[in-house]
């Protein structure tokens, strides 16, 4: 979600699966791709994953193109964010008078929207606990007119499950952050971070092909598992930043030599 998007919250209904909302973006209407300008628009590990891929480069490529990152005040973690371009910051991706040219590929939070998620996670509960806000910015005329939907229907047609579930995945990471009470990291444990959540390739160098002692640890099971499918390999390195950081003794973890 955007910092934009934030601020049109409408959390006066919480709207779960059953519920409906109306709603439609399309060509006619005059407010069609003007959400794709001046964005700050952070993104999460898949669309990262979903996006070089798409592209046919590499996540360092990727990250090299099209982000920009810094260290976030509050969370002290690396944030990765989509870099806008020209004199009117549009999206990189959006070629005018078409729209979104990885539309198929498109970063969730585009997905979700006029939908803000908010999902809860508690140490006494399993699973996250989700319901959905209406983000309701001035200009957008997809309110006016639009179709039914319930909020099921929603996510299904625009593929938001597989999205939610690895981003639930990367919360667990940044939950776990949270309970061990570290404030912030030093720089290393932020370039780990920033490798293992964001720079799958360079991750896949590290772990699976560089002199890693953490690999002869993992069953041979795992380690072919994620040698041969890419995205377990990011479910895992997610994991492995959580185990890394947060859920050991290991505060002072190293990377190894940058060339």
């Amino acid at each position: 979600m955007t910092h934009e998007a934030e601020a049109y919250i409408d959390d006066s209904r919480e709207l779960r699966d059953d519920d409906t909302f109306c709603f439609s973006c399309t060509p006619d209407k005059e407010c069609f791709t003007a959400c794709c300008h001046d964005l700050n628009l952070v993104l999460m590990p898949y669309d990262i994953f979903r996006l070089k891929h798409r592209l046919g480069i590499t996540s360092q490529e990727f990250l090299d193109r099209y982000t920009s990152v810094h260290v976030g005040q509050g969370s002290g973690l690396p944030v990765v964010m989509l870099q806008m371009e020209g004199p009117y910051l549009k999206c990189p991706f959006l070629e005018e008078g078409k729209g979104c040219s990885v539309y198929e590929d498109r970063p969730g939070a585009c997905r979700t929207y006029p939908l803000a998620r908010i999902a809860a996670r508690s140490k006494d509960r399993e699973g996250v606990d989700e319901f959905y806000y209406l983000v309701r910015e001035p200009d957008c005329q997809g309110f006016n007119g639009g179709r039914q939907w319930s909020v099921r229907e929603w996510k299904e047609h625009e593929g938001i499950a597989e999205y939610n579930e690895m981003n639930d995945l990367f919360g667990e990471l940044l939950q776990a952050k949270t309970e061990t009470g570290v404030q912030s990291l030093h720089a290393d444990q932020i370039e780990l971070f920033y490798m293992g959540c964001y720079n799958l390739d360079e991750f896949r160098r590290y772990f699976l092909e560089g002199p890693n002692l953490d690999r002869y640890m993992e069953p041979e099971e795992v380690v072919k598992s994620i040698s041969e499918d890419e995205l377990e390999l990011l479910k895992f390195a997610i994991g492995w930043v959580k185990k890394k950081l947060f859920q050991g003794s290991c505060f002072a973890c190293g990377l190894p030599p940058q060339e």
